[in-house]
């Protein structure tokens, strides 16, 4: 067993004007100052006395204005380094690691941003730390290289990463704890915060390993999908990346859904609403408006025969208000999934209506008594009537099997009025008159090959049964939004863990900034759309910046960093000072320069550089850390 190098660099002695003790101010950085200088300041007896004016309501209580300094003080330490990349070049190697030359793809930090670690391609991890840069432990990985990694989120000691030839290694203070080995590559990987569980994705499969007891749990999805993103948030939810299904795409919708037994059709009833929005969500993006009438003639004629099956079917559904002792019951709750429907049902016909109003070729009536092709019987009362059935009992789905469903009815019923209002008020007048195609209308949208569905599910449940694991069939469940994945720094969470971002592809790549608030679900909070290749995402410690890492063109080597609140957005360029040359991304480049700031790094054109990944510091006020395809590591601080 090959065993962890610890790393003891030779330091440098001290200069003979400089007292030893400032040697341990190297982490004293802009934040650390402003908030020490406020502590200092905020003294018991200032803290009295500011208690004691009640009147004055600018005093803040000292915990509240702790938090609140803190957070401001992180802010500033954030556009510092902005303005001063502006006019210096910040961009350092990291002298403790000038030997390494490998290329490095990915740079995951701990939780507490002490410890920082690289995912390279000499088969093996460095891990420095954050402040002084001095390298820490290099791990080795045996014959292949890391593809993916993960800290503990509540121990930087613990670290785990997953190999191209499917081995898992765990360590703990630097010592290998415990091995697994899978026949594909490793995909992604996590931990669980509160159990010994280690979430890792190999093929087809999400592997749940208790590292500790040496014990798998697996569950599987479609035969042809892969997972390539796993996080597991404090308050237990697992966000994954799932690749979509092409083989199973007609899986109980379209035409199948005559098929479907009346207990599992609020799956195909779920599933069909997903794909019916993403397919008209990707039609309105073309701004073809031909493609997008005959697209919305399409799925009316399809949400009509869904909601005619479960109308014949409603009244055979197998249902009990109880369950025995005995019985094996399973619990669904869809209301974040109803909410991010509505929510996404709402911005898609904002979507349509602006159009409409650009638009010279669509004539859209807003009088719905024009297009009344099926009574709202149909459409609404007798469809609803089957969901209260579903949701006052425990379906049957097998012997002594059951499921119940938890959702809150009235949800679902804005959903099927805001659909039935969509379609009657924004789709043609004119409905084709034939069923024989049904099943080509309903396929899946054409998408990059790694596109995946970014979605959320409950672990709360889950302590040691594979009952209680997630389906990961159900690609209509909790969706945050549908995105490009390659590798674990496509997606990135800020520190809060209340938003994500993702970049998805339409007619251009889109940077998405969304929720993961319980309250406002899967709803967009910032939108950036460019041309370029990028090859990673990073909050900001303050969650207020978003990095985009770009690769292009020698000529056109920068990266994004946008600010989610102001709406303003600074290209920041890794090679020539001037990159307005290239005729393909011009127009990009001349419009963020209309909206925006230009930064360079590093600004003479001499030292180019070519990143594979640009990662804020999780640690507040350490700049940025920059992953690149040679000379290893550099960082702008």
């Amino acid at each position: 067993m090959v065993l962890p190098t610890p790393y003891k660099p030779s330091l440098p002695p001290a200069p003979a004007n400089l007292p030893n003790e400032r040697m341990h101010k190297i982490d004293r950085n802009i934040v650390y100052q402003l908030d020490n200088r406020e502590r200092g300041y905020r003294t018991r007896k200032i803290r009295r006395n500011a208690t004691a004016m009640s009147a004055t309501p600018a005093i803040i209580s000292a915990g509240c204005g702790e938090q609140t300094f803190h957070q401001l003080a992180i802010e500033v330490a954030e556009q510092v380094v902005l303005n001063r990349l502006r006019t210096e070049d910040l961009c350092k190697p990291i002298n403790d690691l000038a030997s390494e030359t490998e290329s490095v793809f990915n740079i995951e930090q701990s939780h507490n941003g002490l410890l920082t670690a690289t995912v390279q391609t000499n088969r093996s991890v460095n891990v420095f730390q954050t402040a002084s840069l001095q390298k820490v432990v290099k791990y080795p990985t045996g014959d292949r290289s890391v593809w993916t990694l993960a800290f503990h989120p509540t121990n930087d000691q613990i670290i785990a990463f997953g190999t191209l030839g499917g081995t898992v290694l765990v360590y703990v203070d630097n010592q290998l704890v415990g091995t697994l080995n899978e026949p594909e590559p490793i995909g992604s990987l996590c931990f669980h915060p509160t159990e010994n569980y280690l979430l890792l994705t190999s093929m087809n499969e999400v592997i749940f390993w208790d590292w500790k007891n040496d014990k798998t749990y697996t569950t599987g999805m479609y035969s042809d999908c892969k997972c390539r993103f796993l996080h597991v948030t404090q308050d237990l939810r697992l966000i994954t990346g799932i690749s979509q299904t092409q083989t199973h795409v007609m899986a109980g919708i379209g035409k199948n859904v005559e098929e479907v037994e009346p207990e599992y059709l609020m799956v195909s009833f779920l599933r069909s609403l997903s794909l019916m929005l993403d397919k008209l969500e990707l039609t309105l993006s073309t701004q073809v408006d031909h493609l997008l009438q005959l697209e919305m003639s399409k799925q009316c004629l399809i949400w009509i025969h869904l909601l005619q099956t479960i109308n014949q079917k409603r009244e055979q559904v197998r249902c009990s208000p109880t369950v025995g002792p005995a019985d094996k019951c399973t619990k669904s709750n869809l209301n974040l999934t109803l909410m991010s429907l509505i929510r996404k049902i709402d911005a898609l016909e904002e979507g349509l209506l602006t159009r409409n109003r650009y638009s010279n070729t669509m004539c859209i009536s807003t009088e719905i008594s024009q297009r009344l092709w099926s009574p709202g019987t149909v459409l609404f009362t007798q469809p609803l009537s089957y969901f209260r059935k579903i949701c006052q009992n425990y379906i049957c789905q097998g012997h002594r099997s059951y499921i119940k469903y938890v959702f809150d009815l009235s949800l679902l019923g804005e959903l099927l009025r805001k659909v039935c209002r969509m379609l009657y008020t924004l789709a043609p007048s004119e409905l084709p008159d034939t069923w024989d195609h049904i099943s080509q209308m309903c396929g899946m949208p054409r998408s990059p090959e790694k596109h995946c569905v970014l979605q959320a599910w409950d672990l709360d449940s889950f302590h040691g049964d594979v009952d209680d694991l997630p389906d990961f069939k159900e690609d209509w469940k909790n969706v945050i939004t549908i995105c490009l994945i390659n590798n674990d720094s496509n997606v990135a969470i800020s520190q809060c863990e209340q938003y994500v971002a993702s970049v998805r592809f339409r007619s251009v790549k889109e940077m998405e900034i969304r929720s993961l608030r319980r309250d406002n679900f899967g709803e967009s909070i910032f939108v950036f759309k460019f041309t370029a290749n990028f090859v990673s995402l990073s909050f900001s410690p303050s969650g207020r910046y978003v990095a985009v890492g770009l690769r292009c063109r020698r000529n056109l080597k920068y990266a994004y960093i946008l600010d989610k609140d102001r709406r303003w957005r600074i290209g920041v360029n890794l090679g020539l000072p001037d990159d307005s040359s290239s005729s393909a991304e011009a127009g990009t480049v001349s419009q963020n320069e209309r909206v925006g700031i230009k930064l360079c790094l590093p600004r003479d054109p001499d030292k180019y550089l070519e990143i594979n990944c640009i990662k804020w510091a999780s640690l507040p006020g350490y700049g940025l850390l920059l992953g690149l395809k040679s000379k290893f590591v550099q960082v702008c601080r």
